[in-house]
Formats: C-alpha cells, structure tokens, sequence
C-alpha cells in the first residue's frame, strides 16, 4: 500500500517531519476523521484528543496528544498545526497528574474567577486527563 507523508507542528517545534503513513486518525471538533492516501483536501479545525499515525507493516505506529489547531490534508501531505502535542514517550504521568489536581482545584474554589479563566482551567483539566489516558493506554 502506498504511503502519504504527516507532519506535526506546534508554535514551540516541530514534533515530527515527513511521517510515513498509511491511516491517520485525526480529532477535529467535530469528531474522529480517518485520511488515507489520495484523501480530498481538507481544512479543519483540531480538537483535543489522540492523534494516531498508522504507519503499516514498514514503519511503526505513533501516538501523539494534541490541543486545538489546524489541519491540512493537500496531496497525500498532511500538515497538523497543533497548539500542544507531545508523542506517547514524552509523556510524565506524575507532571500530568499533578497539573490534572491543581486545575482541579483551582475550578472548584471557582471564586474571583473570570469566564475566559474558568474557561483555561477546564481545558487544562481536559488535556491533564487526555494525557494520563494515552500513557496508562501506550504503557510498557
């Protein structure tokens, strides 16, 4: 089967060039979308959940967590602009489960809070847990 190639980008560094790929998984905000080769040219917004690269029998799979962003499908190249991500590896249990307990209870005091941070606090709370579940999940 012929590939199509991924790369995924955050603000802070490029996570990962020219991905060989045979399916892609993608969360946008309107659900779970699978690319293939020759896919139609796509633009859409990212929502927060695993991005899984199936790279078939040649190339090995990988996951990654991403948060809000772009996709572009052009071509058999697909470019995922995301405003976080880290690969299942680069994943600290203890530092996600620690920033999962502080947003926690920093939403449940909830007082002086504005809607813009009241709004911060359940997405970090979102992406704490999204990360929590792809470690427990990729765990050796």
């Amino acid at each position: 089967m012929r590939n199509f190639v991924v790369d995924v980008l955050t603000p802070n560094r490029v996570v990962a060039r020219d991905l060989p790929c045979q399916s892609l998984l993608i969360p946008t905000v309107r659900g779970q979308i699978n690319v293939l080769t020759d896919h139609t040219h796509v633009i859409t917004r990212l929502g927060t959940g695993e991005l899984s690269v199936l790279g078939g029998a040649d190339d090995p799979d990988r996951h990654f967590t991403i948060t809000y962003g772009i996709c572009k499908v052009l071509d058999n190249k697909v470019y995922i602009l995301s405003n976080t991500c880290e690969e299942q590896h680069e994943i600290d249990e203890q530092r996600a489960e620690k920033a999962l307990q502080n947003a926690q209870e920093i939403l449940a005091s909830e007082e002086g809070l504005s809607d813009d941070e009241i709004e911060k606090y359940r997405r970090k709370i979102e992406r704490a847990q999204l990360r929590l579940q792809i470690a427990k999940k990729f765990k050796n």
